[in-house]
């Protein structure tokens, strides 16, 4: 997890509790956050935590760019994965 300026860039592969850190530091700075880039797109998921902590930060500020759930996620190991976001 790495934050430049108002982009904060994560990866899938994290753990449960990489996803509890990641939830609190988040939590304070959500209002400054404006793009959030997951890399490591190509490795399997540790937890769905993640994503669901995605989709949540989302619903909370929904100008929040996070461009991986715009789409269809490929994975190597699972192969493209699609969602349906209800708002």
């Amino acid at each position: 997890m790495t934050i430049d300026g108002d982009v904060l860039e994560i990866d899938l592969d994290i753990d449960i509790d990489d996803v509890k850190e990641l939830k609190e530091f988040v939590s304070t700075r959500l209002e400054y956050i404006e793009e959030i880039k997951v890399g490591n797109a190509t490795n399997p998921f540790l937890t769905s935590s993640v994503l669901q902590l995605l989709f949540s930060m989302k619903k909370t500020k929904p100008s929040l760019n996070i461009p991986i759930l715009d789409g269809p996620l490929t994975l190597d190991t699972y192969g493209k994965l699609h969602w349906v976001n209800d708002g």
